[in-house]
Formats: C-alpha cells, sequence, structure tokens
C-alpha cells in the first residue's frame, strides 16, 4: 500500500474531522472522562475543521498534515504552529499541537513521518526548538515521543469541556534532529 503525506486542504475537513472523533476515542477511552470524549460530535469537529482550515490558507505560521492512502483514505492528521504563552516557555519555539494515527495503522511508520513533516514546517519558518503536551496516562504516545528523542519537559493540566486533565511536555532543543527522521520512515513517503 502506498502512503503519503500532504498539507491539508479545506476539502480535507470531513476527513480530519471524522478522523478526530475515532482517533480520540480510540485513544482516550479510559483516559479522558465519558464526557468529553460523547462530545464529539461529528457536525461541531467538521465546522472547526473547516475553521481551522481556512484560517491555514491564510496563515504562515499555522500548518496542518495529513497521512492518506493513494486513493485518499485519509490515515492520520498533525497540525503545528509557533508556541505561545506558557507553552514557548515549556517548549521552546514551535508547537505540534495535536498528531493522531489511527490504531489500525500505528506502527507504520505514519506517526514518524508526520513528526518529520511537522518538524521540517517548523525549521522552514525559523522555529528551531519545539514540543508537544501528551496526556499523561498515554503511555504508548509517551514511549512514542521518547523513542523518537522526546524529553520530558514539565507539566501541568489542560481544561477541556470544564474538566482538568493532566498533561506531560516533551521537547527536542533542536528540531534538526527530529528532522534527522527521514532515515526512520518507510521508503513509501
Amino acid at each position: 500500500m502506498s502512503l503519503m503525506i500532504r498539507r491539508a486542504e479545506q476539502s480535507d475537513a470531513p476527513a480530519i474531522a471524522e478522523l478526530q472523533q475515532t482517533t480520540w476515542r480510540e485513544t482516550y477511552s479510559g483516559l479522558l472522562p465519558t464526557p468529553v470524549l460523547d462530545g464529539l460530535a461529528l457536525p461541531r469537529l467538521y465546522r472547526t475543521w473547516r475553521a481551522e482550515l481556512i484560517r491555514q490558507d491564510g496563515d504562515l505560521d499555522h500548518g496542518i498534515f495529513v497521512a492518506e492512502t493513494e486513493d485518499g483514505k485519509a490515515l492520520g492528521y498533525a497540525t503545528c504552529g509557533a508556541a505561545a504563552g506558557q507553552a514557548a516557555e515549556i517548549l521552546g519555539d514551535g508547537e505540534i499541537h495535536q498528531i493522531y494515527v489511527k490504531a489500525s495503522h500505528q506502527g507504520r511508520g505514519l506517526g514518524r513521518a508526520l513528526m518529520l513533516a511537522c518538524s521540517r514546517w517548523l525549521l522552514m519558518r525559523g522555529l528551531f526548538s519545539g514540543g508537544l503536551w501528551v496526556v499523561k496516562g498515554n503511555e504508548k504516545a509517551r514511549a512514542f515521543y521518547e523513542s523518537i528523542g522526546g524529553e520530558m519537559a514539565g507539566d501541568k493540566r489542560d481544561s477541556m469541556q470544564g474538566w482538568q486533565i493532566p498533561v506531560v511536555g516533551y521537547t527536542w532543543s533542536d528540531l534538526y534532529e527530529l528532522a534527522g527522521l527521514e532515515s526512520e520512515v518507510p521508503s513509501w513517503l
């Protein structure tokens, strides 16, 4: 199967909305309160992603990527941009806001490829360090970030629909190291 990573377009809003609903339910069942997961209504997610993708078109500091099959089936997505506020103090210049791959396609290099795309995109904008936040109990994701050189850099609580969720920061002090993942990304990219 041939796969590719590309910059998302406005027409990807429905697919990314479905991916978010699916991947969040796969990833966070038992980690996030049930009302948060039950609140992932497709019409609302679609409107959110449509607005994000429109914003991306006019905002050079906001990147959204999609991983898909050659026939256009979306399997994962990632978003990134300049870090701001407390995130910049802890994570560095850039932030990977979201990165998700369907459970059925994890372990095939899509996560690495999305991390590579985000790190290159951040570097092209002069953002040389960066990181992300991960839900504290998401051990699979934490092990993945550690396997690609992420270093734990503190914790905080994020508010989601009124719930306080513990998250942990992972950073890369030099995004060129993360961009070096190219040798670890499958040849299909």
